[in-house]
């Protein structure tokens, strides 16, 4: 069965080994059986990178919709598609590779970044978890499938692959990993209605949701919980600024734009040096200081800045010169005493303004209002 506790709005699901997996399987329906009755919500999930957490290759490369992800053309160069059991992700940013074995690749050059438009970057391999060739156990489950229940090195395996430390009723996140299982809300719809609430921060956050993990001066990928947590729209869901069911990149909609988030509250907020400039409330208040897949660096006038794929949901932004956005150590964003984070001025002035320096960008801020 599955665990929930609530924090702020948000249901945290967590999976517990209860029976059979063939039992809980039965209590599912697959996202198939909602087609019919969802047709339109159906194709625009289907054009969201949910379902391609992880895929089964079957000797040839993953497939995903058109006007989407440019794909993953081939697996690591010392490996073929015929070696290859699932591919992870390979969406919107990056892709990994499972042997026939079930096990992840590890290692120089396992990692394909896909083309990133905003940095500039084109497709290219990095490693992952190091330099020397490597594998390691299948334990993601419980964010990049569907029914997933961890059993552990014993078994038993999905699919029989002893590097799959688990189970799973699908594979990706498919509607029943938030609405929760409906077999036997298709067997009588109006009798048993499948959950509503959100379900986001079971899986777009990393550990202690009051810690907002960092390395390399970026924030880590899937901490929008966190992030959120310690931002002035604590309170507010996920749904008030993205439809879940659409992407928020290829320009599928997924975020619903600023006249129906921001400037919902936010109505007497006006933009007045950069009124001539292209840009929006995100791009300063929600700067690309989260790192996927793949980053860049950004000189300006006196220092430069990191620059990564994501961007943040911090969106408070600190004129103090002295505040630090980091630990000492790199691993953490920096709270105040209230748990409050902030975004520096590097990151949110600086990586467009690089022809100006941080007494530049401190003296003219507040004057951006």
């Amino acid at each position: 069965m599955r665990g929930y506790f609530v924090e702020f709005g948000f249901i945290i699901a967590s999976w517990l080994v209860c029976g059979s997996t063939v039992a809980i399987a039965q209590n599912y329906s697959g996202s198939e059986s909602c087609q019919g009755c969802h047709q339109e919500i159906y194709e625009q999930y289907q054009k969201s990178g949910h379902p391609y957490k992880i895929q089964a290759v079957k000797g040839a490369p993953p497939s995903y919709p058109p006007g989407t992800s440019p794909g993953v053309p081939h697996p690591p160069l010392d490996e073929d598609w015929k070696t290859i059991s699932y591919v992870i992700g390979g969406f919107g940013w990056k892709a990994r590779f499972m042997d026939q074995e079930g096990y992840i690749l590890t290692g120089a050059n396992r990692q394909y970044n896909l083309p990133n438009s905003n940095l500039g970057t084109d497709a290219h391999w990095v490693a992952y978890e190091g330099s020397e060739l490597s594998r390691k156990p299948y334990t993601c489950g419980d964010c990049h499938t569907t029914g997933w229940v961890a059993t552990g090195a014993d078994g038993p395996h999905q699919d029989g692959l002893p590097g799959i430390h688990g189970t799973w009723v699908g594979p990706g996140v498919t509607c029943e990993a938030c609405h929760g299982a409906s077999a036997a809300h298709v067997a009588s719809p109006k009798e048993f209605k499948p959950t509503t609430e959100e379900n986001c921060g079971s899986c777009h956050s990393r550990g202690d949701p009051h810690q907002i993990d960092a390395k390399g001066g970026l924030i880590r990928h899937h901490e929008q919980y966190e992030d959120l947590l310690a931002s002035p729209h604590k309170a507010l869901a996920c749904g008030t600024c993205h439809d879940p069911h659409k992407s928020t990149v290829y320009q599928a909609g997924g975020y619903l734009g600023d006249d129906k988030t921001c400037k919902s509250c936010h109505q007497n907020v006006e933009i007045k040096l950069a009124a001539k400039a292209d840009v929006a409330c995100q791009t300063c208040h929600m700067p690309h200081a989260v790192k996927s897949a793949t980053s860049t660096t950004v000189t300006f006038a006196d220092g430069s800045v990191p620059k990564g794929d994501l961007r943040t949901h911090i969106h408070r932004i600190s004129t103090d010169p002295n505040w630090k956005m980091f630990t000492d150590d790199g691993n953490f964003v920096r709270v105040d005493d209230e748990g409050k984070a902030y975004l520096t001025l590097d990151h949110a002035c600086l990586t467009c303004h690089v022809n100006k320096d941080r007494k530049w960008a401190q003296t003219h801020a507040e004057k951006v209002h």
